[in-house]
């Protein structure tokens, strides 16, 4: 193999770059991106840099110097028109890209509302550095704002829009907040968190929009700037045009393979066939590992726990490993924050921790390597998870 083509320059794809050159590859790697910068990550665009408090140079992953360095041509501001499975090839406009492998990297692109045209002109959503920079220009500016979508993104940028703005609405159709991939525990710190933050809220509640502002519920709120946060669909068009298998994103396995054997997907646009997509920091780095490895032979990743963090306001929530209502439960409450521990049996399955990284960073040794807590060490919250493991003879459980 001597020439792959990586077809999308956010962290996904610019992560499987870097991995491939770090295990050697020695051939010609080019990384197409539409975006004219240089790639970039996505999670601090609602938070840090929406407040004008982190620089984008911070953000960046992989600067044009590196990829020079490293023998990464790096093409920006160019997207793909098509791709031609038959001659191996990715075209743009600015020519033809030969490929012996082919990754997808091409993310997506987010969700809007059918809304009317006056109301659009004052709506944003934020998935990319230019949607950012728009929205740092308007907060400030704002008296009212309306998120729509109580998600981490909508629940993310209500608290920062309150940081710059005196009236903010945050709209979900669900009962709570992250409904679909949050336990109730997380969904009502999330709640108090928004709360504290001096945000209104508007739970189980179906907006409707004119052309003059929203109704919920029956109360009519009337923003100076509407921002969508209602989800992001796979930036898959173009593999559906090639004929590659797709359902809500590019369909992959046996190491981010889709039904083209030379055709691979990485992050937010790809789908685990008999699974969900991901979208998360995590997934985006350990698919591009996960590619970079399967093409150059290599041997598998260390398997590591699902994790997921959100900042929300002066507040960091860590989750990983898995995380039902149904599981037995067990609160830690230190002095700065506290944890949510999730069993079956005595063996640990899934932590949550808000303001507390030292369980998440034990939780996640002890997920991987299946073990059990002992029940009484564990209810003192002083004491680290890492010196809670159970004798593998004795079969405790935690208290609900």
């Amino acid at each position: 193999m001597k020439n792959i083509v990586i077809l999308g320059a956010g962290q996904a794809g610019a992560g499987a770059a870097l991995k491939l050159r770090e295990l050697g590859f020695a051939g010609k790697i080019t990384l197409l991106g539409d975006e004219a910068y240089a790639p970039y990550e996505r999670p601090e665009l609602s938070k840090a840099y929406a407040l004008g408090k982190m620089a984008f140079s911070a953000l960046t992953i992989l600067t044009p110097e590196d990829a020079a360095d490293k023998g990464i041509d790096m093409v920006l501001g160019v997207g793909a028109t098509a791709i031609n499975r038959a001659a191996r090839t990715v075209e743009t406009p600015v020519g033809d890209f030969a490929y012996d492998a082919l990754i997808l990297a091409t993310g997506g692109t987010a969700r809007r509302l059918p809304l009317p045209r006056s109301l659009r002109a004052r709506t944003y959503a934020i998935r990319t550095r230019d949607d950012a920079d728009a929205l740092r220009d308007k907060l400030p500016l704002s008296r009212s704002v309306a998120v729509i979508g109580g998600g981490w993104l909508g629940t993310e940028v209500a608290i920062t829009a309150r940081g710059l703005c005196p009236d903010v609405h945050l709209v979900e159709a669900a009962d709570r907040l992250c409904a679909r991939v949050a336990p109730q525990w997380l969904s009502d710190r999330l709640h108090d968190c928004q709360v504290e933050a001096g945000v209104t809220l508007h739970l189980g509640s179906m907006p409707t929009f004119d052309e003059d502002g929203i109704t919920i519920d029956g109360t009519r709120v009337t923003p100076d700037l509407i921002i969508e946060a209602i989800g992001m669909r796979a930036n898959d068009d173009l593999a559906v045009a090639a004929g590659i298998d797709c359902d809500d994103g590019i369909l992959v396995e046996n190491g981010c393979q889709t039904s083209d054997p030379s055709i691979f997907a990485i992050g937010d646009c790809a789908r685990a066939r008999g699974g969900q997509r991901r979208e998360s920091w995590q997934h985006a780095n350990q698919s591009a590992e996960d590619v970079a490895r399967r093409l150059m032979n290599a041997s598998k990743r260390t398997p590591e726990a699902d994790w997921f963090w959100s900042s929300q306001g002066p507040h960091k929530f860590q989750m990983v490993g898995e995380c039902p209502d149904t599981a037995e439960q067990w609160e830690r409450r230190g002095p700065r924050g506290c944890s949510r521990l999730y069993l079956k049996g005595a063996r640990l399955i899934g932590c949550i921790a808000m303001d507390n990284p030292r369980d998440i960073a034990d939780a996640r040794r002890i997920i991987v390597a299946n073990q059990s807590l002992d029940q009484t060490k564990a209810a003192d919250a002083k004491t680290p998870l890492s010196k809670c493991i159970a004798d593998a003879r004795e079969t405790l459980r935690l208290p609900h």
